[in-house]
């Protein structure tokens, strides 16, 4: 597999180009369900902020569980273009997760950070930095995918984030899997947490 691109432009390619259109395929729905349930039980599901938010994925997989309010956060503006909202509940914004910062006075129930963490360099941080975004009793959902090879640089990242987030003064979890895809053959880390405060 290629390397992802790194540049905004460099995104607007791959989508153009359809590379991420798999996304849509059976096989990779398990996290999303996962993602929803966690949401819908949790309360959580009428204001989501969805960063790296690609094609609007999230927000098609959320739209049949009473969500509100979607804002679908991503580099690439030709991603955004694909992607097929309801105008009235969901709010597209080109942008970078590391500077985003919400509209004035604008809160969330949840923040989805979906195969997106693998692209900072302190995934813990990161995620630590939109604390102040979420509305009280919110919740955090972090999907990162997990290579066979234990050593990854992508493993690395899920192991500080999982040690960040282990920290019972800063954060609850509510939920952790590794949610393997026999049919893929690919493996998923995913947790659910929420800030102490």
């Amino acid at each position: 597999m290629s390397k992802n691109a790194s540049t905004a432009e460099g995104w607007d390619e791959e989508y153009g180009a359809g590379r991420w259109a798999f996304l849509r395929s059976l096989p990779e729905s398990g996290r999303y369900g996962i993602i929803g349930m966690w949401l819908n039980l949790t309360g959580s599901n009428a204001d989501v902020l969805d960063i790296g938010c690609g094609e609007g994925l999230l927000y098609e997989r959320l739209a049949p569980m009473g969500l509100k309010r979607y804002v679908g956060v991503d580099l690439s503006p030709a991603s955004l273009e694909i992607a097929n909202v309801d105008p009235g509940i969901a709010s597209l914004r080109a942008g970078d997760m590391h500077t985003f910062e919400p509209q004035e006075g604008e809160t969330f129930s949840a923040i989805v950070f979906n195969e997106v963490l693998h692209f900072a360099d302190d995934p813990g941080a990161l995620v630590a930095r939109y604390v102040p975004f979420l509305k009280a009793g919110g919740v955090i959902a972090l999907s990162m995918y997990s290579p066979k090879r234990a050593e990854s640089g992508a493993n690395k990242l899920i192991a500080k984030l999982w040690e960040a987030t282990d920290d019972e003064t800063a954060w609850e979890v509510l939920d952790d899997y590794r949610l393997v895809s026999g049919k893929k053959g690919v493996t998923w880390r995913m947790r659910l947490v929420k800030p102490v405060r």
